[in-house]
């Protein structure tokens, strides 16, 4: 019965996009849809991810919102504002062809916060750059959408899967040459030959919901039927294929479970390494990362750019040409835009400081939490044991955890805090910086890849 329905629905699919296409085509002859930049031109476009935008109007100095600051994972969702408005300043300087958001643009899917978002976008798209986002798992559909004040949470209006497609019409959607009936998911081609997959990986429910965001993600057998019908419309123009989604198809942390990596990750890995491509982008996991597949027989690299929300406020910067793909990440210039605009924030104006404290922090609360907890806290090891996980988190999180020189792992297997830990914890903490002490797979702030490998 199931292949029964899959062929149905690739039926459909088929149907549906034969009719789409033949409608993109005619739009194209009229030239209504122009690809950003020429053929011979490079596209530069800028990654972001995991906003994690609140608007100002749902949260004040209270004692709510400083709980929700307390827990959210060195987030910092005061400043995402201004992290907004710098990111408007210097997208206008640096001018990208094209800035991708691949989801969580959110805090947690409040409707007013993507209301909000799109009136930046709609700023940057005025600046010269187009804009193109798809949903994280915070966005549709979350039980956890709130307003702070004072002392008291109080739910507040969530976005539906049709208010995202509404909301964010002329970011992305607007320039598709195909969408998905069944989901979020659409394609773009900004640069002739080079089509951008949007896939929406997320699991939500139909209706409204009073329960937390989903952290799983997968692809939908719907999904593959109406990818299908897109690929057996492809022509020989087709050079490379770009793969955008929120959650990663590789494991990046190496954790297993928590919603992590794509619950169907190998049959998309294998599905999309098939049809040529060779390069994923994702988000959801906070970290910046780089890595490439073990087991397929052409090579599939999967670039993660860490969150926008925590330090250093991650920008993947791409240069797309016909003979290579080649990213960098780059931090977002908050302190250039705090002082060219006049700001008197002394937070602002040292930024970079500001946000590292604040993700440390993160790190040294769950260390003490995790001695507690494992019962072995005596505060002999308070500071160091704080000291040493978060400037792990820091590094992790940052993509500074490649190093193929293993001498050079003295400094961290030194720390006293790494040998506390290695005597007394035999569960959490010593597994969790364990896993962060050395990335062997690829370097993780920069690649190139080159086309047609």
């Amino acid at each position: 019965m199931k292949k029964l329905f899959r062929a149905l629905t690739v039926l459909l699919a088929g149907l549906f996009l034969f009719g789409l296409n033949n409608q993109k085509d005619e739009e194209r002859a009229m030239q209504t849809f122009t690809p950003l930049v020429g053929n011979d031109e490079n596209l530069k476009i800028w990654m972001v991810t995991d906003i994690h935008y609140l608007s100002p109007d749902l949260f004040d100095d209270g004692e709510a919102f400083a709980r929700m600051q307390a827990t959210s994972a060195g987030k910092d969702l005061k400043h995402v504002p201004e992290m907004m408005e710098a990111l408007v300043w210097e997208a206008a300087k640096e001018q990208p062809d094209l800035l991708i958001v691949s989801g969580d643009l959110t805090f947690n899917g409040e409707y007013q916060s993507m209301v909000e978002l799109a009136a930046f976008f709609e700023r940057i798209e005025k600046n010269g750059t187009q804009v193109s986002v798809i949903p994280g798992n915070h966005d549709i559909h979350s039980g956890w959408a709130r307003k702070f004040e004072g002392e008291e949470m109080a739910v507040v209006a969530q976005a539906t899967p049709e208010d995202f497609q509404e909301i964010f019409a002329d970011y992305g959607y607007d320039l598709a040459i195909s969408k998905d009936p069944e989901s979020l998911s659409y394609v773009m081609e900004p640069k002739a030959g080079f089509p951008f997959l949007m896939i929406d990986t997320n699991i939500y429910s139909e209706k409204k919901s009073t329960k937390a965001p989903t952290t799983e993600g997968r692809i939908k057998d719907e999904a593959y039927a109406w990818l299908d019908g897109y690929f057996e419309l492809q022509d020989e123009t087709v050079q490379a294929v770009q793969l955008i989604g929120h959650h990663p198809l590789l494991n990046h942390t190496g954790r297993l479970g928590g919603g992590f990596v794509l619950e169907n990750a190998e049959e998309a890995i294998d599905y999309f390494a098939e049809k040529g491509i060779q390069t994923s982008f994702a988000g959801h996991i906070h970290a910046q990362d780089i890595s490439e597949a073990a087991d397929t027989q052409t090579p599939f690299y999967e670039v993660v750019t860490g969150a926008l929300s925590i330090f250093p406020n991650a920008i993947g910067e791409i240069t797309l040409s016909d003979e290579e793909l080649a990213y960098q990440r780059k931090s977002l210039d908050v302190e250039g835009w705090a002082e060219a605009t006049g700001v008197k924030d002394p937070e602002l104006l040292a930024y970079t400081q500001t946000a590292h404290d604040l993700f440390k922090r993160d790190g040294e609360n769950l260390a003490l939490q995790m001695m507690f907890e494992e019962q072995w806290y005596e505060e002999a090891y308070e500071a160091a044991v704080m000291d040493y996980v978060g400037r792990m988190n820091v590094r992790f999180f940052s993509g500074e955890d490649y190093i193929e020189d293993e001498s050079l792992l003295d400094e961290w297997t030194s720390h006293a805090g790494y040998q506390i830990i290695q005597q007394n914890s035999e569960s959490f903490l010593k597994k969790y910086t364990s896993q962060l002490l050395q990335d062997k797979n690829l370097e993780d702030q920069n690649i190139v890849i080159p086309q047609h490998q």
